[in-house]
């Protein structure tokens, strides 16, 4: 019973850190490592964009902020034209 409790927690949490990879629209998904062009079809003109400098302080890439039905902001991160990261949060 235990060994089958261990197994189904270690197994959600695997999928929760694969889920913050990825950003459904609609039918079509968003993954980390699409291009800037892809997240652009799929979500449109952000709404804000602010710049991301690396450790050196040089320009490294863009963040951009969506506002979304429901209180969501999606905010994707964008280095060298691909995305790096999606972050759905609620206000």
């Amino acid at each position: 019973m235990r060994r089958s409790l261990l197994v189904t927690l270690l197994l959600s949490l695997s999928l929760a850190a694969h889920a913050s990879s990825t950003y459904r629209i609609g039918s079509e998904v968003l993954t980390v490592g699409d291009s800037a062009v892809r997240a652009m079809q799929l979500l449109g003109k952000p709404d804000f964009k602010e710049p991301v400098e690396s450790e050196y302080g040089g320009h490294q890439g863009e963040r951009w902020q969506y506002q979304r039905d429901g209180g969501h902001i999606v905010t994707v991160t964008v280095i060298s034209g691909k995305v790096s990261d999606i972050d759905d949060r609620t206000r």
